[in-house]
């Protein structure tokens, strides 16, 4: 079975759904859960008073999130093991700081989606915000492991200071991608923004749709190849994301290799399709 939370009423004011996570409610009774304590706007306020709750949850059960959510922020944040679902649109912050499990949305999500995440998967099937995988503000280190798969398209400054782990964008990027990331991978389907891998320092972007603005005049072309690891993406992807509907073909060719940013040690490198 699952445990649902339905939000039923159309609500503007700000949710934060930090604490709702799997591995901090098994072994609740729904009362229990329904008494948390959520921020809701400057109050806090009954989880139950915000949310119909429904079913039980076991460690193989999902927690689903649904109803109207555009207003629902930090669902998963700092989660740790377990699944999370989420029906139709969500706010910001989804899935910031997990270290484990996985959170499956159905629609779009706003900005810093699996900031400085640490673990886990997240695969969105509609459209991302601003700086996904990146860093909150303040701090010094994005993405840190993990897989995030967003199958729509996302918005600028995805993979900002990443440091490890996967991001996979089946749609367009916006500016900035990539921006001052120290290692990891981050592969783009379609279109990407300007300034693309700027002031990388190690790291591969590979740009699945090809290159629609200059590189930094800091990079440098190191040749065409065929690249066995681009492979290894490609078979992953059809075997265990067979849900994430792309046209893997455009990794399935040569390669313009360029390496940079040469500003940073020039130790990073973008591909770029042959075709």
């Amino acid at each position: 079975m699952a445990l649902t939370l339905y939000q039923q009423a159309e609500n503007n004011i700000s949710i934060e759904a930090n604490g709702i996570i799997p591995e901090l409610l098994w072994g609740k009774t729904a009362d229990q859960i329904r008494s948390l304590p959520v921020p809701c706007g400057n109050e806090l306020v009954a989880l139950g008073e915000l949310f119909c709750v429904s079913g039980t949850l076991g460690k193989a059960d999902p927690v689903v999130f649904d109803g109207p959510l555009h207003n629902v922020n930090g669902i998963g944040t700092g989660m740790t093991s377990g699944v999370i679902r989420i029906c139709g649109d969500a706010g910001n912050r989804i899935g910031v700081q997990m270290s484990g499990g996985e959170i499956r949305s159905t629609g779009d999500v706003g900005d810093h989606l699996g900031a400085e995440m640490t673990g886990g998967v997240i695969a969105v099937e509609g459209d991302a915000g601003d700086s996904v995988g990146a860093v909150l503000p303040g701090s010094k280190v994005g993405m840190n492991r993990g897989t995030i798969l967003v199958r729509g398209s996302v918005g600028k400054g995805a993979g900002e200071l990443m440091r490890r782990g996967m991001l996979i964008v089946g749609g367009n990027a916006g500016d900035l991608l990539g921006w001052s990331m120290r290692a990891g991978t981050i592969v783009v389907f379609g279109k990407t923004g300007e300034h693309v891998g700027a002031e990388m320092i190690r790291g591969t972007i590979i740009l699945g749709g090809g290159l629609h603005c200059s590189l930094p005049a800091s990079f440098q072309q190191g040749g065409t190849f065929g690249m066995s690891a681009v492979s290894l993406i490609t078979n992953w992807l059809k075997q265990t994301h067979p849900e994430f509907d792309v046209d893997v073909s455009k990794l399935e060719t040569m390669f313009e290799l360029f390496h940079g940013d040469f500003l940073q040690g020039g130790r990073g490198e973008v591909l770029i399709p042959d075709n």
